[in-house]
Order: structure tokens, then C-alpha cells, then sequence
């Protein structure tokens, strides 16, 4: 897997981090603190995985990239944004 794909794959990741802050924003009835430790946890996964999609070999992230799309058009049409 080339630079490309894995900028592409990355920023996929980041997006899907992003959008679960959002709309994590709206949960009002989940307790604050809880609230703030799974969008802690939630960031430090995404980069996490960010992190493992550069030390991975390609074939691997190949698979990943079709499941991330999904999950990032998922969020997005969750969101309203599509």
C-alpha cells in the first residue's frame, strides 16, 4: 500500500474520530464524566489506529479500507450529513 492509500486511510480514521466527537456532543443523557472518558478514549483509538496503519504491511490495510469507508459513511449519513 502506497503513501497515498495510506494518507487516504488516515484520514478516514481521523474523520470517523471526528464525527463521533460530534455527535457525541448531543448525548444528554449520559453523565458528563463518562461522557468526556469516551471521547478521550475514543481520540486516543483513533490515533492509535492511525498510528498501526503506518507500521502495518499493505495487504492487511487493503481490508481495512473498505470497513473504514463504510464506518465513515455510516457517521455521516448518522450525522445528517448525507
Amino acid at each position: 500500500m502506497g503513501l497515498p492509500a495510506r494518507l487516504l486511510l488516515s484520514l478516514l480514521i481521523a474523520a470517523c474520530a471526528l464525527l463521533g466527537l460530534y455527535m457525541s456532543a448531543y448525548a444528554f443523557s449520559v453523565p458528563r464524566p463518562t461522557l468526556l472518558a469516551a471521547q478521550v478514549g475514543g481520540l486516543t483509538g483513533a490515533a492509535a489506529l492511525i498510528a498501526a496503519v503506518w507500521r502495518r504491511p499493505g495487504r492487511w490495510l487493503w481490508l481495512a479500507l473498505p470497513a473504514v469507508a463504510g464506518l465513515a459513511t455510516l457517521l455521516l449519513w448518522q450525522g445528517g450529513g448525507l
